[in-house]
């Protein structure tokens, strides 16, 4: 049985690696906007499902399918990928000096004999930034590839440089909380299937 990522994240790609080996990628190709008065957890359920039947519609095969969806939100508002320097930057500010929350929606579904079942849930962890000034943002935003993040930040990439402390699990903040993960698969008989 193989492994389907329905990502084009290179983040949880390498996270799937480094546990299953060589992984089949195929990314989804959906609407992400935010719907009005959207509350956070049930944006990234939304997302996670909306991406696996995109993934399903595309998909062939007996495989295993994951997919992920992760988001910074702060105040009740949904931090997604900056659309500019400046958007990233005012993100940046938002949370400087002020605890957030990270939230990972996870999907996994198995095709066998041509018949998909599918299981979903999400992981949230808190982080704690550290008080930044304007010359420290713009030096971080100088250094990693804000465009594609979540939040404009990867606690990966230099997190050292803004990060103060990160409650619950750090591979929920880098995008793939892989005990949630594990216990999603575990539940479903599915971990032996892949080692």
């Amino acid at each position: 049985m193989k492994l389907i990522l329905g990502s084009g994240s290179p983040r949880r790609k390498e996270i799937l690696e480094s546990v299953f080996g060589n992984i089949d990628i195929l990314p989804p190709h959906i609407d992400e906007s935010i719907l009005p008065g959207e509350k956070p957890a049930d944006y990234t359920m939304r997302i996670v499902n909306a991406k696996m039947d995109s993934v399903l519609n595309n998909g062939s095969g007996d495989s295993i399918y994951n997919t992920s969806d992760t988001i910074v939100t702060i105040d009740n508002r949904i931090l997604g990928k900056p659309e500019s320097r400046d958007d990233a930057y005012s993100m940046l500010r938002l949370l400087s000096g002020r605890e957030h929350s990270v939230i990972t929606g996870l999907c996994i579904s198995q095709v066998q004999n041509g018949y998909p079942w599918r299981k979903s849930a999400y992981e949230v962890s808190s982080v704690i930034f550290r008080k930044l000034e304007d010359d420290g943002i713009n030096k971080y935003l100088d250094l990693i590839n804000y465009s594609d993040k979540a939040g404009s930040y990867a606690v990966q990439e230099y997190g050292e440089m803004i990060v103060d402390s990160i409650n619950g699990s750090v591979t929920n903040v880098i995008g793939l909380p892989l005990s949630l993960l594990f216990r999603m698969m575990g539940d479903a008989g599915l971990m032996m299937s892949l080692l």
